[in-house]
């Protein structure tokens, strides 16, 4: 597929018509930097990437330029003219204000004008966005370029074209362009053009989406529910118990045997509780009485033994002497007395000590009784039935409740269960996946060393440097797609990291996938807005003629925009390269934005 003709329904429009190899939009201005007033994409050959990828039915949005600019385009039409690779011709039209609207015609002979056509289209305003059961016209066009190439589920005629409409913005990356959202988006498709099987690395990078989301699920279950699937267990044998508790009060309504229930709670209340709280009654007094006998006997100890000065001054005061053998012996009897004292008192504390314990505990089973003694006389005075059936449905449904609760716990838990699973499950598939690829990198690959070849070939005229295409895995077991510049001794060099070197590397890139495939029914056309810009002269004309090489010996359409500052002395176009020269006053839509 070539691009053949671009017009509009607005004369103000500067007609382009393609030749088939070599097309140079050239702006005849001086270098922008020097220029502020002719601002180059003011003169529109930035502009028709843009337009060329509108009328190839990318969707408009706010943020795109027919997006930004819409109201200056409000009743403009454009008509994009494709040769198809079987020799025919299609025109596709699109206007701005119904950007969703399509109409597209086949045809034999290039250089046609449509803009009066009104009714004999082939495809006549199908949608881009289409609700489900109506004609996309993404897919009409799909089907109608035929394309054999990226020709699986997943891709489509545009799944490439990011690579062939450049701007001067999309030179930072050989690969990895800022149209694609993820690694998911273009590696896969970039891993089957280099002659690999990039089902593998879709799959792959599926599963490891489905493994994100799951793992996500499970947290946020965990923050949810506060369960984890440890828990199944605990959790089944709660309700279990619940569920038997539930049965029983649902089987006493069922029975509405309220009087056995008041029957069994009489017995229970004579018999058991006030025959058991009388008898701890009784020795709580007993305990009460015992403990203050001995808490007297503590208090009373050791005052019944006379001291030895208090017997000397009451001999004296009768006027006898006391003998001093009869001291000698009245302290023995005092120190004998002194010992069976402090014996005494330690037996009397750790009585006092068990007796009190023992109150207290019997103090604490007459609260218990006594409470349960109340709630059961409260069941008793209840004479209405129905308050009776309510409390038991009360009961009913808060049991029931709590079973919920856990059974969606449980729920939760076996969910949690069950997606670890499917997460080993998910990377066991990963690993066989990854075993895959490594299977791919290291079989024979005909079309790598191909594409390789071309890749070094392109290169190394322009720059006179060898380049290395390195296709390797990555830490995350996908693919890596890099590039690395030799030195004339085969070293490393960092010659391929400057600005001027990725656009050569870019372009390069985007040839040997046209070069390699141009026997085949795919895109045969790229743009490369400004790709000279900051090359050296000798390398601008070196890739000039390599072009032109090139182009008719794989039959290929090359365009690419220059303005005056970018074209060196010794560079002669050749007749009809230049497709369209633009300037101030000449712009490509007839004005500036």
């Amino acid at each position: 597929m070539k691009l053949s003709k671009i017009y509009s329904n607005k004369s103000i429009f500067k007609e382009i018509i393609f030749n088939e190899y070599l097309n140079i939009i050239y702006g005849n201005i001086e270098d922008h930097l020097t220029n502020v007033n002719a601002q180059e994409h003011n003169l529109g050959k930035t502009s028709l990437v843009y337009l060329i990828d509108f009328l190839l039915l990318k969707e408009v949005k706010n943020n795109n330029f027919f997006g930004k600019y819409k109201t200056k385009f409000n009743d403009w039409i454009f008509f994009l003219e494709i040769k198809l690779n079987d020799g025919n011709y299609l025109t596709i039209k699109r206007s701005i204000k119904n950007n969703n609207l399509v109409s597209i015609k086949k045809h034999f002979s290039n250089n046609q004008n449509f803009t009066d056509l009104l009714t004999e289209w082939d495809y006549s305003d199908i949608k881009i966005k289409t609700k489900k059961d109506e004609i996309k016209a993404k897919d009409t066009l799909n089907t109608l370029l035929n394309f054999n190439v990226l020709d699986k589920p997943g891709y489509n005629y545009r799944s490439f074209l990011p690579y062939l409409l450049r701007t001067q913005d999309d030179y930072g990356e050989v690969f990895n362009l800022d149209n694609f959202f993820s690694d998911s988006e273009w590696k896969p498709m970039i891993f089957e053009l280099l002659g690999f099987n990039g089902d593998i690395l879709d799959e792959k990078y599926s599963l490891e989406k489905n493994l994100e989301f799951e793992r996500k699920h499970i947290k946020k279950v965990n923050l949810e529910s506060k369960v984890s699937d440890s828990e199944i267990y605990k959790i089944k044998a709660i309700i279990e118990a619940k569920e038997l508790e539930l049965k029983e009060i649902k089987d006493t309504i069922d029975k509405f045997n309220f009087f056995q229930k008041e029957q069994d709670i009489n017995i229970e209340l004579v018999k058991e509780i006030e025959s058991e709280i009388s008898l701890l009654n009784n020795k709580e007094y007993n305990l009460n009485y015992n403990i203050e006998e001995v808490q007297n006997a503590l208090d009373n100890d050791g005052g019944s033994i006379i001291k030895i000065n208090e017997l000397e001054t009451l001999f004296n005061e009768v006027g006898l002497n006391l003998p001093d053998q009869l001291v000698k012996k009245y302290k023995d009897v005092q120190l004998f007395a002194s010992q069976i004292s402090s014996e005494r008192k330690k037996y009397l504390q750790d009585e006092l000590k068990s007796k009190t314990e023992e109150r207290n505990s019997i103090r604490g089973k007459l609260y218990e009784l006594n409470k349960k003694r109340g709630d059961y006389l409260y069941i008793l005075r209840e004479k209405d039935t129905f308050i009776k059936y309510k409390n038991y449905q009360d009961l009913i449904v808060k049991l029931s409740g709590e079973i919920l609760v856990h059974k969606e716990k449980l729920i939760s838990a076996q969910g949690i269960e069950k997606t670890k699973g499917d997460i080993d499950k998910i990377n066991d598939d990963i690993s066989l996946l990854v075993d895959e690829i490594k299977l791919e990198l290291n079989k024979e690959n005909i079309d790598l060393i191909e594409i390789k070849k071309i890749f070094q070939d392109i290169y190394k005229k322009v720059f006179q440097y060898t380049v290395l295409l390195i296709v390797e895995p990555n830490k995350k077991n996908n693919i890596n797609f890099t590039t690395t510049v030799l030195d004339f001794a085969n070293d490393t060099t960092g010659k391929g990291d400057g600005y001027t070197s990725t656009k050569i590397l870019c372009a390069s890139f985007v040839l040997s996938i046209l070069i390699y495939y141009s026997n085949k029914s795919f895109y045969k056309f790229a743009y490369h807005d400004g790709i000279l810009e900051s090359w050296g002269d000798k390398h601008k004309v070196s890739f000039i003629n390599l072009l032109r090489d090139y182009c008719k010996k794989y039959d290929i359409q090359y365009s690419i925009s220059l303005i005056k500052s970018d074209i060196p002395n010794s560079l002669i176009f050749n007749k009809g390269e230049i497709i369209k020269e633009l300037s101030k006053g000449n712009e490509l839509f007839g004005m500036e934005f």
